[in-house]
């Protein structure tokens, strides 16, 4: 967790300060840095505002054929606040193997095979949160993609360029928080050429059997530092 000392390193420096604004009107994060899977899912937990007691709504998109792992994301899956979605593109010329044992999904995700159904299926999950809700709170929304790399893989990096700008614009639309996982260190060439598509960079890392973690606002404008986030 946080420690007191690195909380007012943040105050110090403004980053508290910008994150909330970030927070308030919206914001696409990019999560980065080759770790443990547990890692990956406690920052996931994070970023969809787990710890928040406030209301939130939350799209979560497997595109790593475990969609069965979800809910282990998510404290309470209800239905009416969580929408899962499955995008598999091997479904389209391979025959799926049976998933690994695992809990069982509340609401049945929806399942695309494609980017462009992938960003539909995204944009109507949104829509609806909007019309259940008559309207959504700054941060009520958070959405989640568990990996870019099958993305990225099949369809290259101009489209994925199209879809995360787009995406992200939808996320901002209603003041919500969309992060995405790439699971390559930080000066993997991919990087550089999307992130000036997001607000945020999340950097990862284990040192000394710690979980670290960096936050990086405006490109280096403002950061955390590295921050414990978790016992050895």
């Amino acid at each position: 967790m946080l420690s007191g000392t690195d909380c007012a390193e943040m105050n110090e420096d403004g980053f508290s300060d910008e994150l909330a604004r970030l927070k308030r009107q919206g914001a696409g994060v990019l999560v980065v840095g080759s770790v443990r899977p547990d890692q990956r899912r406690d920052a996931c937990r994070r970023l969809l505002g787990q710890e928040s007691e406030q209301l939130r709504r939350r799209i979560l998109v497997s595109t790593t054929g475990d969609s069965h792992q979800l809910p282990l994301r998510v404290d309470d899956p209800d239905p009416e606040t969580f929408s899962p979605i499955s995008y598999d593109a091997q479904a389209r010329s391979a025959a799926a193997s049976s998933p690994p044992a695992g809990p069982s999904i509340p609401a049945s995700p929806t399942e695309v095979d494609t980017l462009a159904d992938l960003g539909i299926a995204i944009s109507s999950a949104i829509e609806s949160f909007e019309t259940d809700a008559g309207g959504l709170e700054p941060a009520e929304l958070r959405v989640g993609i568990d990996s870019l790399l099958p993305l990225l893989e099949e369809y290259g990096k101009q489209q994925l360029f199209k879809f995360l700008h787009l995406t992200n614009g939808r996320t901002r639309d209603v003041n919500g928080m969309a992060h995405y996982h790439l699971p390559v260190e930080r000066d993997a060439r991919i990087v550089p050429i999307l992130s000036p598509l997001f607000d945020i960079v999340v950097e990862l890392r284990e040192q000394n059997g710690n979980y670290q973690e960096r936050w990086i606002i405006d490109d280096g404008t403002h950061s955390s530092g590295w921050l414990s986030v978790g016992p050895k």
